[in-house]
């Protein structure tokens, strides 16, 4: 059993998860101005080239403004975000936040994964590490800026030229999310990047209710008439 584990435990600690997940979902937003829809910025080109035909664009003077992104499955264990925003214009970002939510909720209610910091300007190509699990993301800016040629504030306005969501399928992890998670692992959620568990292991099958945390893997043997590394199997 030792020497499974150390195999098993080996091959978890080797794969990071790389797939972006926009294609499995849709994009919705707070308003559009001449046709800057919301679904352009998951479609290519990954850029922060500029258009109404190429990035999103809200309403000047909208408030709140936002861009949300909802999974077409149950949830995503999201690793990182990649943002690209319109060239020449980081001031219109100044102050965005960037959630993961289990609800479409505006204000957003969930995990706050970025807040853009004062003082100074963002990068209007950054990522943004996460690590949560999510239905939705949502870019959300109720801040505005300061627009230079008419001197005053207009509010929020969001042009999103590109956004990369990656992660992987709630229960799946591997550079393409094609491993499942252990069995043991609770609600079967595991790390994208290795597949150890998030929130732990299940001992329920286990000799003595041990497993490892991380493996789900039953340290000391099955109880009876259970078999495999996870002990799920009927002997």
């Amino acid at each position: 059993m030792l020497g499974v584990l150390l195999i098993h435990t080996s091959v978890l600690l080797t794969v990071s998860a790389q797939q972006n997940l926009v294609r499995f979902g849709k994009a919705t937003q707070s308003s559009t101005e001449a046709g800057g829809r919301a679904q352009n910025a998951i479609d290519p080109p990954i850029s922060n080239d500029w258009s109404f035909a190429k990035c999103t664009h809200t309403i000047i003077g909208k408030n709140p403004a936002w861009w949300r992104f909802q999974f077409s499955y149950e949830s995503a264990y999201i690793t990182d975000i990649t943002i690209y925003y319109r060239e020449g214009l980081a001031r219109r970002m100044d102050g965005f936040k960037l959630y993961v939510t289990n609800t479409s909720t505006i204000p957003p209610d969930g995990y706050l994964c970025y807040e853009d910091p004062d003082p100074g300007l963002p990068n209007i190509t950054q990522t943004i590490p996460c690590y949560e699990l999510g239905k939705y993301v949502i870019y959300y800016d109720d801040k505005g800026s300061l627009e230079i040629k008419i001197n005053r504030s207009d509010g929020p306005v969001i042009e999103l030229c590109y956004v990369a969501i990656n992660g992987c399928q709630k229960s799946r992890w591997g550079s393409t999310c094609e491993e499942l998670c252990a069995d043991n692992c609770l609600e079967r959620n595991c790390y994208p990047e290795n597949g150890s568990c998030v929130w732990g292991c299940n001992p329920t099958n286990c000799l003595n209710d041990i497993c490892d945390r991380d493996t789900a893997v039953c340290i000391d043997g099955c109880k009876i008439r259970r078999t495999g590394i996870y002990c799920n199997q009927c002997k």
